[in-house]
């Protein structure tokens, strides 16, 4: 099984006040990140490049928030490749050799 863990980092934008990525320990591949835009903002969600909102008002509060994002993300991400994968078969049955 693959272990994931917490790592803060260097904010990769200036307007991030702080960066907490999601890292599987297997290549330093990192799953996705909660980072800090300030008060005004608060914290947001990165995955694959793509920052949503987090209704979190601390750090603990985004680091459980973003569990449940990230969840959803690869439930979808699986239901997405299941049907990618049902395609290849209805693929295969339609050629005409």
């Amino acid at each position: 099984m693959t272990e994931l863990e917490w790592k803060e980092v260097e904010p990769e934008k200036k307007d991030w006040k702080k960066q907490i990525d999601v890292v599987a320990y297997y290549g330093d591949l990192v799953i996705g990140s909660i980072v800090y835009c300030g008060e005004e903002i608060g914290w947001q969600s990165v995955i694959d490049g793509h920052m949503d909102f987090l209704q979190a008002k601390s750090l603990e509060d985004a680091k459980e928030e973003m569990i449940d994002v990230l969840d959803n993300h690869f439930t979808d991400q699986i239901n997405y490749y299941k049907e990618l994968q049902e395609s290849l078969g209805e693929l295969r049955g339609n050629e005409d050799v």
